[in-house]
């Protein structure tokens, strides 16, 4: 994909976002990587989704060196070029507040595989609080990822959700903020969260590699 597209396809994915409800104000962002520069497209900071155009998207590399932009890249930059270090397949990322998965991160609890989406991504885990934008959350998140997970809580912060394109990523947190909002529902009334028994998820998994629609 050329570099402008590339722009354009994060700030398209960025609107999605916010029109999914996933975030609100200047909360959130995304990016994705070209994989033939390495590259890294990703929404700027501070600034609402709906107010951008695709020369607002920065492009930063490896190091986090801004290559072209007239804005300052996501604070999360760190977080973004963790990830994409650590895992050769992951060229996306969306990171939202959304409000049900964000319930989850502040009571610092794992969302189970409940539903049949989640079980397609696997148990979603939270992982322990560090400053927003710093290093030592982008190697928290690293360690995730190394260990083959995709879609994370971050306590009292959020959601990490990673795919190999920006639709993959998408489809992640919004099956994350529904399993989540499920979840809340089973709670208030009183029941339990089961999980799809794991033989069944990995099943599920394989069968969804295969291109079969579940």
């Amino acid at each position: 994909m050329r570099l402008p597209d590339l722009r354009e396809a994060v700030l398209r994915t960025a609107l999605q976002v916010q029109q999914s409800g996933l975030v609100r104000g200047t909360s959130g962002n995304v990016s994705a990587r070209d994989r033939e520069t390495g590259l890294v497209a990703i929404t700027p900071s501070a600034l609402p989704f709906d107010d951008l155009a695709p020369e607002d998207i920065v492009l930063v590399d490896v190091d986090r060196s801004v290559v072209e932009g007239r804005r300052e890249p996501s604070s999360e930059v760190p977080l973004h070029t963790a990830v994409y270090g650590a895992r050769a397949d992951i060229a996306a990322i969306v990171h939202t507040h959304s409000p049900f998965a964000t319930a989850f991160a502040v009571m610092n609890r794992d969302i189970p595989e409940i539903t049949v989406p989640l079980a397609l991504n696997g148990r979603v885990r939270c992982l322990p609080f560090r400053l927003p934008g710093s290093d030592e959350l982008a190697l928290v998140i690293k360690e995730g990822v190394q260990r083959g997970g995709t879609c994370f809580l971050l306590q009292n912060h959020g959601v990490l959700c990673c795919g190999p394109d920006l639709k993959k990523a998408l489809d992640a947190a919004v099956y994350v903020e529904e399993g989540a909002q499920v979840a809340c529902y089973v709670l208030a009334a009183g029941g339990e969260l089961p999980p799809i028994p794991e033989d069944l998820a990995r099943q599920m998994r394989e069968a969804a590699k295969k291109g079969k629609a579940l």
